[in-house]
């Protein structure tokens, strides 16, 4: 499970910055360039990301 949660995380920080980056217009040539929506759904896939990636690799087990 670990390592699901670190590809997924991986991969939404990368493509939620591609996103930031053409919502904010620092990359261009495409339709989502300068598109504040962009930018916003791209800034939280960035921050979901990194909330998986800094998620505790151990699991607390409880006592019965």
């Amino acid at each position: 499970m670990t390592i699901a949660r670190r590809v997924i995380g991986t991969l939404l920080v990368l493509t939620g910055a591609v996103w930031l980056g053409q919502g904010l217009n620092v990359i261009q040539g495409s339709s989502m360039t300068g598109s504040a929506f962009w930018a916003a759904v791209g800034g939280l896939c960035v921050v979901a990301g990194i909330g998986l990636l800094g998620w505790p690799w151990r699991q607390a087990h409880e006592l019965p």
